[in-house]
C-alpha cells in the first residue's frame, strides 16, 4: 500500500486532521489489506463490505467500527475518487444512552475520597468545567481568569480553543491548592 499510504497521509496533512485520526484511518486501511493481503485499489464494493461484517464478527465496538468506515471512506472517497455508488456503504446507526448521573451527595463523596489536595482539585476541576483529561492536564495558571470567571482551554478537543465557566466555588477550591502548590506554568503538574 506504500505510495497510496503516502498520498493518504499527505492529504489527511493538507487537511489538517489530527495525527490520532491519521492514525485511526492509516489503520483501517491497513486491516483491509492484510485482511485479503491485496492492494486496496484492487478491492471490489462487495469485498470491503464483507470486511466491515468481519469487523463486527470480531465484536468490534460500533464506534471502532465507525472509525473504520470513516477511514475506508475517506480513502475511497478521495483517494481514489470513487463517487457514493462505487463506495456505498450504509448509513452508520448509533446508539445512544443516557449517561448515569450521580447524586449531589455521591459527587461529594467522590470528591472528598480523594485523598491528596491536587487529586480532589483535579476531580473538582473536571466536574465543575466539564474539561477532558486531556485538557485538564494541559492547563496553565495563565489559563484561569478569576477576572471573568472563564477558564481557557487551548487545543481542546479537534484542535479548537474555547471557553468554560469557572464556578465561584471552584475558584476558592483552586486559590487554596495553589497557594500550596504555587506552579508557575502548569496549574496541575506532573508528579507533585
Amino acid at each position: 500500500m506504500g505510495a497510496l499510504r503516502n498520498k493518504m497521509v499527505e492529504e489527511m496533512k493538507l487537511r489538517n486532521f489530527s495525527a490520532r485520526t491519521e492514525k485511526s484511518y492509516v489503520s483501517a486501511m491497513v486491516g483491509l489489506v492484510k485482511h485479503y493481503r491485496q492492494s486496496p485499489d484492487q478491492l471490489t464494493q462487495e469485498q470491503i463490505r464483507t470486511y466491515l461484517l468481519h469487523l463486527q464478527e470480531r465484536g468490534l465496538s460500533p464506534s471502532s467500527r465507525n472509525v473504520a468506515i470513516s477511514g475506508l471512506k475517506f480513502f475511497y472517497h478521495q483517494i481514489l475518487g470513487w463517487n457514493e455508488q462505487r463506495l456505498f456503504l450504509p448509513p452508520r446507526k448509533r446508539s445512544w444512552r443516557l449517561p448515569e448521573v450521580l447524586s449531589p451527595k455521591e459527587v461529594q463523596r467522590l470528591l472528598l475520597s480523594a485523598v491528596k489536595l491536587r487529586d480532589r482539585c483535579l476531580l473538582t476541576t473536571a466536574y465543575a468545567t466539564g474539561l477532558r483529561v486531556s485538557e485538564l492536564v494541559r492547563l496553565k495558571v495563565s489559563d484561569i481568569d478569576s477576572a471573568r470567571m472563564m477558564i481557557r482551554v487551548e487545543q481542546g478537543k479537534g484542535r479548537k480553543d474555547r471557553y468554560t465557566i469557572l464556578s465561584p466555588r471552584l475558584l476558592v477550591e483552586l486559590r487554596g491548592y495553589w497557594k500550596q502548590h504555587r506552579s508557575r506554568t502548569w496549574l496541575f503538574p506532573n508528579g507533585k
